[in-house]
């Protein structure tokens, strides 16, 4: 997807019972042992298939696998679905999505998910603000197809060419000049940037119980 991220994606066994909710991730067991957690970048589908977006992370033994040994039909073990990061009470609100780097892999699937929900359990607007350094990082385009919502990319280190937002996504969140009154918040990315954004919504009247967030620590030989 961009030279330092890869799309792979996972064939399940067919009668593989692994049901995950939109958001939720998976350790993938390597060589030795070896796990490294990833978040699922697409919804449940009938054909049981996982995505996966991975950030290339220079000297790490799983990078290593993916980017470079990594074959068609080579056979992984799974351990999953782990995590508490999907969507809930929704209906009616304002619904955010804040995302940096391949932190957009679960908000991708949450809004596949949200296609397949009722009108009457629909959230009343969504936006998603993600964030990158420059143009490339931005490496998925979101359908809107036949969802309504608004997409935000921000640069923290766009060149003069560049026509959108800047800064940091929660910052340009806050600028929009946000109402708390009906707003969940989802953030998933890095964990400086899940901080940032806590804090400020914070000051800003949201309530702790409508921020949730799944922060990507990077694992020192990952």
């Amino acid at each position: 997807m961009t030279p330092d991220v890869l799309k792979v994606v996972l064939r399940l066994p067919p009668t593989s019972e692994f049901n995950f909710y939109p958001g939720q991730y998976v350790d993938v067991i390597g060589s030795g042992g070896l796990r490294r957690s990833y978040s699922v970048a697409n919804a449940p589908t009938a054909d049981k298939l996982i995505e996966l977006h991975i950030r290339r992370v220079d000297g790490g033994a799983m990078s290593a696998y993916w980017f470079d040994e990594a074959r068609v039909n080579d056979l992984l073990r799974l351990h999953g679905p782990r995590g508490t990061f999907f969507l809930r009470e929704i209906a009616g609100a304002d619904l955010v999505l804040l995302a940096t780097g391949t932190g957009i892999a679960p908000v991708k699937s949450m809004l596949e998910g949200l296609r397949t929900v009722p009108k009457a359990e629909q959230p009343a607007s969504i936006a998603v603000y993600w964030g990158g350094r420059t143009r490339g990082d931005l490496y998925w385009q979101p359908d809107t197809s036949d969802l309504e919502f608004r997409f935000v990319p921000v640069l923290s280190r766009a060149d003069a060419t560049w026509q959108g937002k800047r800064g940091h996504v929660q910052d340009v969140l806050l600028s929009d000049g946000v109402d708390t009154s009906k707003m969940f918040v989802y953030a998933c990315g890095s964990n400086a940037m899940i901080h940032s954004a806590h804090d400020l919504l914070r000051a800003a009247g949201l309530p702790d119980n409508r921020f949730h967030s799944d922060a990507f620590v990077c694992s020192a030989s990952a």
